[in-house]
């Protein structure tokens, strides 16, 4: 289900391109808040974007870059 972007969710698909990031590194790097990170990881999940890679630590990867694809 495609997505409109926010800045929010560029920057996490920016970080994630690089590699697998937990949400708390996220909020780190991208000066938002670690519950809006979360946040637009469950939008971005959803859309199938990103896959969660380990529940205990909060542990994302990139799936499919809506920002690469079209």
């Amino acid at each position: 289900m495609p997505v409109k972007l926010t800045d929010a969710d560029e920057a996490i698909l920016d970080m994630l391109s690089r590699g697998r990031c937990t949400v708390g590194y996220l909020a780190d790097e991208t000066d938002y808040s670690r519950q809006h990170v979360h946040n637009r990881l469950n939008v971005l999940l959803a859309a199938e974007y990103v896959r969660k890679v380990h529940d205990a630590t909060g542990l994302y990867e990139l799936r499919s870059d809506p920002q690469s694809d079209g």
